[in-house]
């Protein structure tokens, strides 16, 4: 393959999973590369239970990306990477074959993971970069069971880092400590907000939207909207209140 050194094509696909106006809201459905997710069974069915919803962008793996390319009704993919055990360019050529829009990479800093994720992040930045690929940073401070980690003083330090080492976007858990509003101040790059395990009704998961939406350029939900029997319906909620928060 030949890399698009112009550079045409990076801000064309940004602005398809965070559109000019309002605030994006994309649907992640790569956690069965890490947890069991029941509802996740069948891609297939939720994609297509998804093709009236009004999402910019669905987050998958290669594989389920390819397997069910026909369910994704032309919507903007972003693919989800392990490139621990992969040449960083492989990663980002197999990306841009399938068409994708961006990577997404995990990161967790102050953890013992640190040092090999960021570097790893930046290598793929530098070879997403020859492709014009934006690359989604998912910046979870000592990893995802470590909650107490995930202060806004290390999450604003972590997601300015991981956008140093050139990530152009970062989803990130909320702060358990601090505000937000720090962290989106020194992030320097666009920040999205991860939904995390299905917790509580859909009532309480719109109200943590109201009340954390302002301070994020939009959300990445996944298990809040997966797991619900009709998860049009759920974006449809989430996408009214987010359009009442811009």
């Amino acid at each position: 393959m030949c890399a698009n050194k112009t550079g045409i094509g990076r801000l064309l696909k940004l602005h398809r999973l965070l559109p000019l106006g309002r605030k994006a809201l994309i649907v992640a459905m790569d956690q069965p590369r890490a947890i069991h997710v029941a509802a996740l069974a069948d891609p297939g069915r939720v994609l297509r239970n998804l093709q009236p919803a009004d999402v910019d962008a669905v987050l998958l793996t290669l594989s389920t990306a390819r397997h069910f390319e026909g369910d994704l009704a032309g919507r903007a993919v972003v693919i989800s990477v392990s490139q621990d055990h992969q040449e960083p360019q492989q990663v980002v050529e197999e990306a841009v074959a399938f068409g994708a829009s961006a990577l997404k990479y995990e990161v967790y800093p102050y953890s013992e993971r640190e040092v090999t994720t960021m570097r790893c992040l930046e290598a793929l930045a530098i070879h997403a970069d020859r492709w014009s690929l934006p690359i989604m940073a998912e910046v979870v401070p000592g990893g995802f069971d470590q909650v107490a980690v995930h202060t806004a003083s290390n999450l604003l330090q972590s997601v300015r880092r991981a956008a140093e080492a050139g990530a152009d976007l970062a989803k990130i858990p909320p702060p358990n400590e601090g505000t937000l509003a720090e962290v989106t101040e020194y992030a320097s790059i666009p920040v999205l907000l991860l939904g995390g395990a299905r917790r509580g009704g859909l009532d309480e998961v719109l109200e943590r939207v109201r009340q954390l939406g302002p301070f994020v350029d939009g959300l990445v939900f996944g298990r809040n909207v997966v797991e619900d029997p009709e998860p049009a319906t759920v974006v449809a909620s989430l996408r009214k209140v987010l359009d009442s928060l811009h």
